[in-house]
């Protein structure tokens, strides 16, 4: 799902007389949010619309959820400043329901991790799914904007129930349901994250060498780190957060290590787990990948398709970290099931084991997450990174099937729209880098500007979207668009 903005002017909102068939109101947990709806339908069955006229800007995420969870495609908002938001949304689907018509888009997920989902952004045909058939690939993502009239795909009956009671259970920011601003500002907090980085990257390839070189490693070191990782985040979460998505100089293989680490500590503490259990979470992370090191580099680094046997190899990687761990006196056993369990998925599809629900670990639905997050975000050899506001989207599509109830939910809202590290172009021209994420509006984060509406460079200072008259997000740029580089505003190197 992707976030664009138009104008009134040039894309008007549907008719009156087009908004009258259904109006509800959505809250979401312990957010204070309210909106008014009114459904439209367009004329021929064509594009489905919400009106939304008194709307605070996705003050919580629950109106752009939903619209994805009930496959509305478009969403026109009436806001002061007369401009509309239209959510593009993929879906993911079984490849039984490709039809031709339907437009296949390229998810950016490393074929490694999905050997069966088919990637490429192309409408299919009769050949064509023919074909995708008969190479054995399972499931595609699918633009429904850019789906052919006639490639109907049914909505998900329920699904907005289903939402509101999986999100019902745990209420954002540490189960409190207020959220708690940053303890110091996220430059402030820069050299110490930075340091705990860098350390943590070091004791990684410590690790990793190690163990393919035959050596027993001393996994107790990394419990002092991942402590002092805690305490980082809670003086300012966003500063760590800024190096996982911005370190992009450094060996992926052990900055993925330390960068889901990073996300399950955040996501733990953001679901209100204990301080041991948000251990457990960093722990696991800097370990997850761990039995890596004990696959051949020719099957880790292939650039090209691998062969089922060493597929099954491959997927053999979460049960050898699991084993090379539990070597290693005085590792609980939530710690062991995280790295066990990163990639099982919740309809049982997942590996090395290809359990269930409640069967998968805590550590390890927490952890599943974070490692798609990264993996999908980060730049690879084969692949730039893909947009967080589009990761997102697309993650949000696979939850119902790979992700337990609510997760990806409270993933979103922790991370917000825009993550810290995006760069984006403020409603009135002016360029920044996002460094501060705001649980309570999602859409309005706090943004250091560089540029200002003429691109001119200006002296670096913060505004927070969400107060008084400042101009709102209106898109998040690329790295090829984007004329500065949020690295060095924001201290990263």
């Amino acid at each position: 799902m992707v976030l664009e903005q138009f104008n009134f002017e040039t894309h008007p909102p549907a008719p009156d007389g087009e908004t009258s068939l259904l109006s509800s109101s959505v809250s979401c947990c312990a957010a204070t949010a309210e909106a008014s709806f009114a459904y439209a339908c367009g004329a021929g069955g064509g594009a489905r619309r919400w009106s939304i006229s008194t709307f605070s800007m996705l003050k919580c995420s629950i109106i752009l959820i939903l619209a994805t969870a009930l496959n509305e495609c478009d969403i026109w908002i009436d806001t002061p400043e007369r401009y509309v938001y239209r959510f593009r949304m993929y879906k993911k689907i079984a490849i039984q329901l490709l039809k031709p018509g339907m437009f296949i888009v390229d998810s950016g997920i490393n074929w490694l991790d999905e050997p069966y989902l088919y990637s490429d952004n192309i409408e299919a045909t009769d050949l064509l799914i023919k074909k995708i058939i008969a190479d054995g690939f399972q499931e595609v993502f699918i633009d429904l904007d850019r789906c052919k009239p006639g490639a109907v795909i049914d909505g998900l009956a329920g699904e907005a129930d289903a939402f509101r009671k999986a999100t019902a259970d745990v209420a954002p920011d540490g189960g409190s349901g207020s959220y708690v601003p940053p303890k110091v500002a996220i430059l402030e907090e820069m050299p110490a994250a930075k340091k705990i980085y860098v350390e943590a990257l070091e004791l990684s390839k410590l690790f990793m060498d190690g163990i393919r070189r035959g050596e027993n490693a001393d996994l107790r070191k990394a419990k002092p780190l991942v402590d002092e990782m805690i305490k980082s985040l809670d003086r300012n979460p966003d500063a760590l957060m800024a190096l996982c998505k911005l370190r992009a100089r450094d060996d992926y293989t052990y900055a993925h290590s330390v960068n889901v680490s990073v996300l399950g500590l955040m996501f733990a503490k953001h679901m209100g787990f204990s301080r041991e259990q948000q251990m457990q979470a960093g722990m696991a992370g800097i370990f997850h990948d761990l039995g890596k090191a004990l696959i051949p580099l020719n099957v880790l680094n292939a650039p090209r398709s691998l062969s089922e046997e060493e597929f099954a190899l491959l997927r053999k990687h979460p049960r050898l970290g699991y084993e090379q761990i539990k070597k290693t006196p005085g590792f609980s056993q939530e710690i062991l099931m995280g790295v066990y369990d990163h990639h099982e998925r919740f309809n049982g599809g997942g590996y090395p084991r290809g359990v269930a629900g409640d069967v998968i670990s805590l550590t390890g639905r927490v952890l599943g997450i974070a490692d798609v997050y990264d993996a999908l975000s980060s730049t690879r050899s084969y692949k730039e990174a893909v947009l967080p506001h589009r990761v997102l989207g697309i993650m949000y599509q696979m939850r119902s099937e790979d992700f337990f109830p609510g997760y990806m939910e409270h993933f979103i809202r922790m991370l917000g729209i825009y993550p810290v590290g995006s760069v984006v172009e403020l409603q009135d021209g002016k360029i920044g880098v996002v460094s501060g994420s705001n649980k309570a509006t999602p859409t309005k984060p706090k943004v250091l500007i560089t540029r200002d509406s003429e691109g001119k460079l200006l002296p670096p200072y913060e505004v927070d979207t969400s107060i008084g008259q400042c101009a709102p997000v209106q898109r998040c740029l690329t790295a090829l668009e984007s004329p500065i580089n949020p690295s060095k505003v924001l201290g990263v190197y």
